[in-house]
This record gives structure tokens, C-alpha cells and sequence, in this order.
């Protein structure tokens, strides 16, 4: 295995569809222990510097291992081709 991949899960308190978001990333780290998942809000420092970063205007956005962004409430099947493309890169 090589590195552990990171999701970041950009998130508001607001928002309705970012805790369908959270539970499709829960499930998916669960099933596999290499990947870490940090949920950061969009209202905090470190969440709008990787809005900014990223150019992300609406949440939840998912920003994997810093290079692949996703938006909206992901399928747990799309969420695992990504991740299996970018372990194979």
C-alpha cells in the first residue's frame, strides 16, 4: 500500500445535503483504513483558505488528496473509482 490517501470534506452548518456528504465518506474510510477524512467547515479559517485554494464556491465539496475536487453528495461508488484512479497514479 502506499500512501494514505486524504479526503477533505468541505462543509457548512447549514448546508442539508453536507451530512448525506459526511455519511458516504464515514462509509467509505470504514472500508478502508488507509484513507483519513477531516470534515472542515467553510465558516473557519482553514476551511475558506481551501474554498479559496481550490476555487470552491458551494458545498460539500471533497478534496482528495489535494489534487482531485468533488462536488455535491457523492455515490459511494464514484467516490471509490476516484480514489482507486488516484491510488494507481
Amino acid at each position: 500500500m502506499g500512501e494514505p490517501i486524504t479526503i477533505k470534506l468541505l462543509t457548512s452548518p447549514t448546508c442539508p445535503y453536507c451530512p448525506m456528504a459526511a455519511e458516504v465518506v464515514r462509509k467509505y474510510v470504514e472500508k478502508n483504513r488507509d484513507v483519513i477524512a477531516i470534515e472542515i467547515p467553510v465558516n473557519t479559517d482553514e476551511g475558506l483558505k481551501e474554498a479559496l485554494k481550490f476555487g470552491i464556491r458551494g458545498v460539500p465539496a471533497l478534496i482528495i488528496n489535494d489534487e482531485t475536487v468533488m462536488f455535491g453528495v457523492p455515490k459511494l461508488s464514484d467516490l471509490e473509482r476516484v480514489v482507486e484512479r488516484l491510488r494507481a497514479s
